[in-house]
């Protein structure tokens, strides 16, 4: 895969899963893992989202198939730059930032 990241939009079958997943965002971090940021979250295909419970979050090596890609343009492409190109600032930063509110 050229790019590491998908493009928001982009379907995927995730391994051992029936369904399909839909990319919603990038370098979430779950309530039951705080002090873990993972590469995407995403909405369950075709649903979408349904409530705060139904969000998923995976890392790119749990993707088993892509299904569709989500819309690129020249915009989305230079936000992959962007995002592969300050990855591990952007990570450290979110994970200093989940670390400190869980310090109350």
């Amino acid at each position: 895969m050229e790019n590491k990241f998908l493009p928001i939009g982009t379907v995927v079958q995730l391994k051992d899963a029936t369904a399909r997943v839909m990319i919603a965002g990038y370098f979430p971090i779950s309530a039951g893992q705080p002090d873990r940021v993972w590469d995407y979250s995403g909405f369950k295909f075709p649903i979408g989202y349904v409530n705060d419970d139904e969000v998923y979050c995976f890392d790119q090596d749990q993707i088993e198939m892509i299904c569709v890609y989500g819309y690129q343009d020249l915009e989305q492409m230079e936000f992959m730059d962007y995002l592969m190109s300050q990855e591990q600032d952007i990570r450290k930063k979110i994970a200093d930032g989940a670390a400190g509110n869980n310090e109350e």
